[in-house]
């Protein structure tokens, strides 16, 4: 609703909300099983006897002896008594009646009754469900009866005019018109007018009549209704009222509901008419929010606001909505001098399927505030439940002053709050009572209880309390009166409270005390006899807290002893309630102090803070903040403080009493001792991570103390980038500026650390021939094997989380032609989580297979691979020639680094989740190839690389000073190599040209000798012939010299 205000209620109440409806003693009504005893209920009073009856409706009941029907319903009217079966039947139906055109069975009598109040103090009762037998098909028009009574509930021939009305809906003609009005359904009666309404008029239209008796003439009468509007099955008299005030200040106004109104979404609507010439004319229809609500199944009128004008009230029972789990509805209409706005004020909503709204009544001026009050009715929620609003000069509160649920006020309740009726003060204590019916052949009568308003004074003397001048001479006085909200006085002690005096009460360590050595006194108090009672109190000496006030409260209640028996009326009168929830009032008085003549102090505390070092050195300042350069070597420092109560320009400094220093320990650190000048009274104790320091009570003016607080540093960890205290003064005594100082300094960690070459690699030889890339398969195809062991250590606490170590490996891998110099075959780990270092395109970028020999050392244990690695180096030393045998034979020793001879690539190997030591065993092999095709000629080749300690972290905070070590490959060619191809080379051109003169003169002196000289031809063969004779055979030497 865009003009009004949604309030849904969550009602979810184990006990009744306490105001002034009684739920202690209800008076409980039952009825016969079935009867629906309880359907419809009234309020009346018998104007002879002054005494007040509760009519009842049961539309279920038997019929009556002698009258010619099984079941027609009933009325009843019971006494305001405990007895709960003492209620009597009204003799309504003639067992005379002329049962060839009525038909009384199953009529419902009882489905509404209504009483009229002073003067006329008449009783209307219908059923409309009774019929009328047309024609001589005996057709059944089902018309509706009413029947009135006089006061005393007997028929009275003297008032015939009123009891016996015509009837209203003629069963004459068809359906169309209103022979089946089912007149009565809802009922409504004043001085001067009954109102029924018939939804099933005009094929279920609806109408609402209303017949007018002149008090002072029987025969003058008039008779109006709404006109036929060809608006089929819309229920209008559903419900039914009258209100003055409502659209004219000199008219009264119909209203009645029509909750399935209209044809197209069924929302339901509520009409407001005049009656004018005859018939009632329509002024406003107003509408219901949602299809099927039943908007109009209830409607009341009652002055929320005390302004004179009437507002309105409608119910809407079925009305659902899931996401707010809220089921039914109730609109508050409020009225602004005779205009109803079309939109509700308020809309009131209460628990999901609780049918909320089902019924709704004015309920009078329960509390007796001056604005009248409404109940509505939730049957269907738990045992049913029935919530009171109360009017204010706003209008209507959102939530209800009181929630009664059934259960509570009888077992028996499954339907409580379907019927209601109120504003009648039965009980005689002019507060109005509330009658509630059920679908479970029961009702209860709620009556109000006396609302008071107790005014409580708490008086304290003297003002000022000398400690040295008192004993038990502080005088408490608690005073008490009331009045009741109706306005009554009443000189009776019915009213007791029970008070409780609690003196001070801010204080956790008491300072006062009563008699009887306690702070708190309790008593109790009748009025008016007793107005007021006074105590004597005295100090708890010593007092260290002089300066805050000596605080005293009052608390106070009613107390009131519920009878045992209840199968009597109470008398309400003696049981009231408080108008407002009992709150304690307080009043405090100061101790006397040497702080001038107002007797409040001011001090001026200051405070200063720093860290220092264990020489009590402040440590350096970088950017405003301390700076702490943290190693393992630091063990303890200080936090120093400096406190003063000086004055200062415009500033006091009187005492401080109870000054007290608060220091949070840093998570960081851990707290050892505090250290004062000597003759300081400072007192200091640690709790729950907290240093607090008692300076004086009080710290006088112009004194300073100086606190060292001793910390040991051992929690400080990788993950600490700051060191943090809250520093906090507090007294007593008036200052108001008096902030936490924050004192904080950076933690600068440097990590200690070491690299070690461990095992250098020995030295390396090359020799035999050159093999190319592809024609490669093993590893030790490729050279040399070199090895090499790197030692981390982290010495303190691992980084886990914050980082990792990482040894950065600056390496010579190929020269500075491109030629592949040392060859990393393998890079494993021990101490980390990833045993294996392999960045791409660095370990064994061939994919070479690895060598028998490698596999071997790869499964070796580390002292064993040790062991051989000495053996391996003190041969290769053997094989290393000496230098002397080098001299004169090699003219260059090459040295290649990074910088000079050798193209190196940069790679690092991450210690994952090292703790404190790792060790890295380097595998490689020495490119043959390429030292016999560029380093031939050398006397010994130098290969130098680099490894270097990185630290990974994302913390700024934390570093590490850095490592590294050169890691140096010595590599020589083989002895023999040395002998075959390393003489210069003008010997061997010598050696050339010398071979070259001496094969010269060979010759010369064989061909002089005769040698080259050739034998016969002839004699050749004849040589050759005879040796074929011979059969023999020639030696190989024989057959080269002949071919010659």
């Amino acid at each position: 609703m865009a003009a009004g205000v949604c309030v849904a209620l969550s009602v979810c109440v184990c006990v009744c909300a306490a105001f002034n409806l009684d739920t202690s003693f209800p008076l409980i009504k039952t009825g016969g099983d079935g009867s629906l005893f309880g359907l419809s209920v009234a309020l009346h009073q018998d104007l002879k006897t002054d005494r007040y009856l509760l009519l009842v409706g049961a539309p279920r009941e038997k019929a009556e002896p002698k009258v010619p029907a099984e079941r027609t319903g009933g009325v009843y009217s019971c006494p305001i008594t405990a007895d709960q079966s003492d209620c009597r039947r009204m003799a309504l139906i003639d067992p005379d009646l002329n049962t060839s055109e009525d038909l009384v069975e199953d009529m419902w009598l009882g489905v509404s009754v209504a009483s009229q109040g002073r003067p006329g103090g008449r009783v209307l009762a219908c059923g409309h469900r009774f019929v009328k037998l047309y024609g001589t098909s005996k057709l059944r028009h089902m018309i509706g009866q009413c029947y009135l009574r006089g006061n005393d509930l007997q028929y009275n021939v003297s008032d015939q005019n009123w009891q016996n009305p015509e009837q209203t809906c003629s069963h004459l003609g068809d359906a169309s018109e209103e022979a089946m009005c089912s007149m009565g359904i809802s009922a409504f009666i004043t001085q001067t007018e009954v109102i029924v309404g018939s939804p099933g008029s005009y094929e279920w239209q609806g109408n609402v009549h209303v017949s007018w008796m002149n008090p002072e003439d029987d025969f003058d009468t008039r008779k109006t209704s709404l006109p036929k509007m060809d608006r089929r099955s819309i229920y209008i008299g559903y419900s039914v009222t009258q209100a003055r005030r409502l659209l004219s200040e000199e008219e009264e106004t119909i209203v009645t509901g029509a909750p399935k109104d209209s044809k197209e979404d069924a929302r339901g609507s509520v009409l407001l008419a005049l009656k004018r010439s005859g018939q009632l004319a329509i002024q406003q229809t107003l509408r219901g929010e949602q299809m099927g609500s039943y908007f109009g199944n209830a409607v009341a009128t009652a002055d929320l606001n005390s302004d004179g004008w009437s507002d309105l009230l409608v119910g809407a029972p079925f009305y659902f909505q899931r996401q707010q789990e809220a089921g039914g509805a109730v609109y508050v209409y409020m009225n602004t001098r005779g205009s109803i706005e079309s939109e509700p004020s308020v809309v009131l909503r209460g628990p999901a399927g609780s049918a909320f709204g089902m019924s709704v009544a004015a309920a009078g001026d329960v509390n007796q505030d001056g604005f009248q009050d409404f109940a509505v009715g939730a049957p269907f929620h738990e045992s049913g439940t029935v919530m009171i609003w109360t009017g204010s000069s706003q209008g209507v509160s959102t939530e209800p002053s009181q929630v009664v649920q059934g259960s509570r006020v009888s077992p028996g309740f499954r339907t409580f709050g379907y019927s209601l009726s109120a504003g009648l003060d039965v009980d005689g204590n002019r507060y109005p009572d509330l009658l509630v019916g059920s679908l479970d052949d029961t009702v209860a009568l709620l009556r109000s209880r006396p609302v008071i308003h107790l005014n409580k004074t708490l008086r304290v003397s003297p003002d000022v309390v000398d400690m040295n001048l008192c004993d038990f001479c502080i005088q408490v006085e608690a005073c008490f009166s009331y009045t009741f909200s109706s306005g009554e006085t009443s000189r009776r002690d019915n009213i007791t409270v029970h008070f409780t005096i609690t003196a001070d009460v801010t204080s956790l360590k008491p300072r006062l005390r009563f008699p009887d050595g306690s702070r708190v006194f309790s008593g109790y108090l009748s009025m008016p006899k007793r107005a007021c009672h006074t105590l004597s109190v005295g100090l708890q000496t010593p007092i260290r807290d002089q300066v805050e006030p000596l605080v005293f409260s009052l608390n106070v209640s009613l107390h009131q002893k519920l009878p045992k028996k209840r199968n009597s009326v109470q008398d309400l009168r003696h049981f009231p309630v408080l108008s407002q929830p009992p709150r304690p009032i307080r009043t405090q008085i100061q101790i006397q102090k040497a702080c001038g003549d107002d007797n409040h102090c001011h001090s001026n505390l200051q405070m200063k803070a720093q860290f220092t070092d264990e020489n009590q050195k402040p440590f350096m300042e970088q950017n405003g903040s301390q700076l702490l350069f943290y190693n393992d070597s630091v063990k303890r420092l200080f936090l120093e403080v400096n406190v003063s109560n000086t004055p200062s320009p415009g500033r006091l400094a009187e005492d401080a009493h109870n000054a007290v220093l608060t220091v949070s320990i840093p998570p960081s650190l851990v707290y050892s001792a505090v250290q004062t000048q000597e003759g300081s009274s400072v007192d200091c104790s640690v709790q729950d991570q907290v240093v607090q320091c008692e300076l004086g009570n009080p710290f006088k003016s112009n004194q300073k103390v100086q606190v060292f607080i001793k910390f040991q540093t051992s929690e400080i960890s990788l993950d600490t980038r700051d060191v943090q205290s809250r520093l906090q003064l507090s007294t007593l005594s008036e200052q108001t500026d008096l902030s936490p100082l924050l004192v904080s300094m950076l933690v600068d960690y440097s990590l200690q650390t070491s690299l070690a070459l461990i095992h250098p690699p020995g030295p390396a030889f090359f020799s035999g021939h050159v093999i190319g890339e592809s024609a490669m398969r093993k590893t030790e195809d490729v050279g040399s094997l070199l090895l090499f062991t790197l030692q981390v250590h982290l010495y303190g606490k691992p980084l886990g989380h914050l980082g990792n170590l990482a040894v950065e490996f600056d390496w010579p891998k190929e020269t500075s032609n491109g030629k592949w110099l040392l060859y990393l075959t393998e890079i494993r780990v021990d101490g980390v989580s990833e045993p294996q270092c392999a960045p791409p395109g660095v370990i064994n970028p061939l994919r070479l297979t690895r060598s028998q020999e490698d596999k071997e050392r790869t499964r070796r244990s580390l002292e064993e691979e040790e062991e051989e690695e000495e053996e391996e180096e003190q041969q290769q030393r053997r094989r290393i020639p000496p230098v002397s045998h080098l001299q004169g034979r090699r003219k260059k020793s090459y040295m290649l680094d990074c910088l000079h001879g050798a193209s190196c690539v940069t790679f690092a190997c991450p210690l994952i989740d090292m703790n404190n030591s790792a060790t890295l065993n380097v595998r490689l092999r020495l490119w043959n190839s390429t030292m016999m095709e560029d380093y031939i000629d050398a006397r010994g080749v130098t290969v130098r690389g680099r490894v270097t300690l990185k630290l990974n972290t994302s913390k700024p905070t934390v570093h590490i000073e850095s490592h590294s070590s050169e890691v140096e490959f010595h590599i020589y060619p083989e002895a023999g190599l040395q002998a075959d191809s390393g003489a210069p080379l003008w010997i061997m051109v010598v050696s050339v040209l010398a071979g070259l003169l001496l094969l010269a003169l060979i010759c010369l002196l064989l061909w002089k000798c005769g040698f080259f000289r050739r034998a016969r031809t002839r004699e050749l063969y004849e040589a050759k012939t005879q040796k074929a004779h011979m059969k023999s055979q020639p030696s190989e030497s024989q057959r080269l010299t002949e071919e010659l």
